[in-house]
């Protein structure tokens, strides 16, 4: 019991860092990059599927829009795109946290028993 405890705690605690990391990289590299949204909200990546609204196809990212004017999103991306980039960060975030919550913090000797 104590054991599936710490994977679970261990995997909850990845997955928050690696949230944190995917918002820190999605607003750095994809918003305003890829897309730009007029009344777009603050850390996009955590409200998958808001990003852009009518957008209009340009080569390269816009910025500061007016509300009147249409949301942008680079030309040779759309929303189908923009949600497989996303969903590919969530995954390795998934993947990641998996893999962190399974690693044995110390090796354990067959003979070995820890008393507390």
């Amino acid at each position: 019991m104590h054991q599936a405890l710490n994977i679970a705690a261990r995997f909850l605690v990845a997955l928050l860092v690696m949230t944190i990391f995917c918002t820190v990289v999605w607003q750095q590299l994809v918003t305003d990059t890829l897309y730009h949204c007029t009344d777009a909200g603050w850390l996009d990546y955590l409200s998958p599927g808001h990003w852009v609204h009518n957008p209009e196809a340009v080569g390269h990212g816009v910025h500061n829009r007016a509300m009147s004017e249409p949301d942008t999103i680079r030309a040779g991306w759309s929303m189908a795109g923009l949600w497989s980039l996303w969903s590919s960060f969530a995954g390795v975030s998934v993947v990641v946290s998996v893999l962190f919550a399974r690693m044995s913090r110390r090796p354990t000797h067959p003979n070995r028993t820890d008393k507390w």
